[in-house]
């Protein structure tokens, strides 16, 4: 693996959650290597994270369950396909998906970007109100983003050629994805401030944990 992806692979593990590691592996192999290499380098991943989880008694989450499965997928359908269908809108489904899964992550006792925080950190943040409400939002503004990445890539393929798209997609997708990482893990804390400034949060009550 080139050093380059190499560091890649190590930085999104260090800042996502292993759940979705064989997302991850498919994005990179499939950048680096192209799309036969992709699949069957995520397929080793599901392999070996797999074994590694019952090994250890960890447990499947919903995330990792449709992480693999999507990554299945959508290696399955660019690989048997004769057309360039997929290559075009590949993204454009990818995207709503992983929008979907963060919209439905953002319900539930936890929203997913606290269970990934506490998993990226080891830190284990106050069970309070606003708390939960400021990960609510977090994880709508990621699903939201999502989904107008989405959009944007659709509109792009309408209006390019196909290697065009694909280069306009690659470097857009790659800024704004670090943009996005970089605003909510260095910037969570102000963004956290922000909001209770604006009074977007409930109120800290007395009996609130710490």
């Amino acid at each position: 693996m080139p050093p380059l992806v190499a560091r890649a692979v190590a930085w999104l593990r260090e800042n996502f959650s292993a759940d979705f590691a064989p997302l991850i592996a498919f994005w990179v192999l499939d950048l680096a290597f192209g799309i036969k290499p992709a699949i069957a380098g995520a397929i080793v991943v599901i392999i070996i994270d797999s074994a590694w989880r019952l090994l250890r008694r960890k447990p499947f989450t919903p995330a990792y369950l449709l992480s693999s499965a999507l990554t299945i997928v959508l290696g399955g359908i660019d690989l048997y396909s004769d057309s360039p269908f997929m290559l075009k809108y590949e993204a454009v489904v990818l995207n709503v998906v992983t929008g979907l899964l963060f919209l439905i992550g953002a319900r539930g006792p936890r929203p997913i970007l606290w269970e990934l925080a506490e998993q990226r950190k080891g830190a284990i943040f106050p069970d309070r109100p606003d708390v939960m409400r400021f990960f609510q939002y977090l994880t709508l503004a990621w699903a939201s983003y999502f989904f107008l990445k989405a959009g944007f890539y659709w509109f792009i393929g309408q209006i390019m050629p196909l290697a065009q798209a694909m280069a306009v997609r690659s470097v857009v997708g790659t800024a704004s994805l670090a943009l996005m990482a970089f605003v909510s893990i260095a910037g969570g804390h102000t963004l956290f401030r922000l909001c209770h400034r604006w009074h977007l949060l409930p109120p800290i009550q007395e009996n609130d944990p710490a």
